[in-house]
């Protein structure tokens, strides 16, 4: 295969087998550079767990596209000519995996060595339905070791920051949410929730549903330190050739999905720690530590409690059809109308984002403009002051003046000799 410096490229041989232990789904959202680093280090990760490859061409380019068809072999490919996300892509690899565990990966996820076997033993020794990696930044550093929920739907990551003896741990600790980035679920255990709740389409609160689903209805969710994944982050919001991009986007959606993740866990909500005060790194641990000490406290129970009735269900919006993945002569496609629905879907959002815009463009805007009629008032009152200050120098050196006038006199000068004559 040849790249197109014109060198030679190894051919990215993904897992295959036959009778998968592991189904792992891998979503690529247009970036080909990412989408071979993360085939190649699947490729390499592990050879001990039986698994096999599936890959969601996410409303892919033709650099992508090729990529995948041309530079590897093994997988098996579902195109989607619109944009899925990860909850609707999860789902849409469901319909076609085999095993009885998947593993969902993104593009920006690179897993070391040995990644996966650590992730089944856990799920085989404590009966998790979700247990999720370690990731790691590019330098080595833990970027999260799952996250903390707090009562209002925030979340923070559980990491040397915020939860320093969880990310010293060595053994699995229970956490309020994994990251769908490198997440290994029971098959069985998503499916009684319903799926990927697709409600929350196309990402943020995606991950912490299902994992508030599959804790909910009685199977633990652990991190596991053993399986460390590398995730660089952040490149859902940096979609190529789409309206739906920009630091901005997170906000909005946080805005967007964080009352109907509420509405829909509102009872469970009213359990857990209050979110930190403030930003102070004391305050914020003192948080997390909170929360965290909570959600060891739900595990343990979990063990002890009779298993609890069926937890709230999923809604299935876009894949919730007969047959959403259609298998043809190039592999799989999803089927027409569910990418219509999803091409709806994204035009209503975007209709959404862009309002939502446009209300925080004018919020800015009045913000911005009582901000400067502060500065221009403090600017008066500055000058105003400058004046005074200057008149008061003025009066002091005038002051100054006329005591040095009296001081060097001839009167002043006798004044003193008579009073040093009758000090004597």
């Amino acid at each position: 295969v040849w790249k197109a410096a014109g060198t030679l490229a190894a051919v990215i041989r993904l897992p295959a087998a036959r009778d998968p232990e592991v189904s792992a789904i891998v979503l690529l959202d247009g970036a080909a550079e990412l989408a071979e680093r993360c085939l190649r280090a699947l490729a390499a990760a592990d050879g001990d767990v039986a698994c096999e490859t599936i890959v969601l061409l996410n409303d892919p380019d033709e650099e992508l596209e090729q990529l995948v068809r041309r530079s590897t072999t093994g997988a098996r490919a579902i195109a989607c000519r619109a944009n899925a996300g990860p909850g609707v892509g999860w789902n849409l690899g469901a319909a076609v995996a085999r095993a009885p565990r998947l593993a969902t990966l993104h593009e920006d996820s690179e897993p070391e060595p040995g990644w996966l076997r650590p992730l089944c033993e856990t799920m085989d020794e404590s009966g998790a339905g979700a247990v999720g990696s370690r990731l790691l930044n590019g330098d080595g550093s833990v970027q999260n070791c799952g996250w903390a929920l707090f009562s209002d739907a925030s979340h923070l990551p559980l990491n040397a920051a915020t939860a320093p003896e969880v990310a010293a741990a060595s053994e699995p600790t229970p956490a309020d949410m994994l990251s769908g980035a490198a997440m290994l679920v029971d098959r069985e255990a998503v499916r009684a929730v319903g799926g990927w709740d697709e409600r929350f389409h196309p990402a943020v609160f995606m991950d912490i549903d299902v994992s508030t689903a599959i804790r909910s209805s009685g199977r633990p969710v652990l991190s596991v330190p053993a399986s460390r994944v590398v995730h660089a982050g952040g490149t859902f919001d940096r979609r190529p050739n789409s309206p739906l991009t920009g630091p901005q986007l997170r906000h909005f959606l946080l805005e967007r999905n964080g009352p109907r993740f509420v509405a829909k866990w509102g009872a469970l909500m009213r359990e857990l720690a209050p979110p930190p005060a403030d930003h102070d790194p004391e305050t914020v641990r003192a948080a997390v530590g909170a929360a965290h000490s909570l959600t060891r406290a739900r595990a343990e129970r979990l063990g002890s409690e009779e298993r609890p009735g069926p937890a709230a269900q999923a809604e299935r919006p876009f894949t919730g059809v007969e047959g959403p993945v259609v298998e043809g002569e190039d592999g799989f496609a999803v089927a027409p109308a569910v990418e219509a629905a999803l091409r709806a879907g994204e035009r209503e959002l975007v209709d959404d984002y862009c309002r939502w815009l446009a209300e925080r463009e004018g919020q800015v805007s009045t913000e911005l403009a009582a901000a400067e009629a502060t500065v221009a008032e403090q600017a008066r009152e500055l000058a105003e002051l400058r004046t005074a200050v200057a008149a008061v120098e003025q009066q002091n050196r005038e002051v100054h003046a006329t005591l040095a006038g009296v001081v060097n006199s001839r009167s002043w000068r006798l004044r003193n000799s008579l009073a040093r004559l009758l000090r004597r």
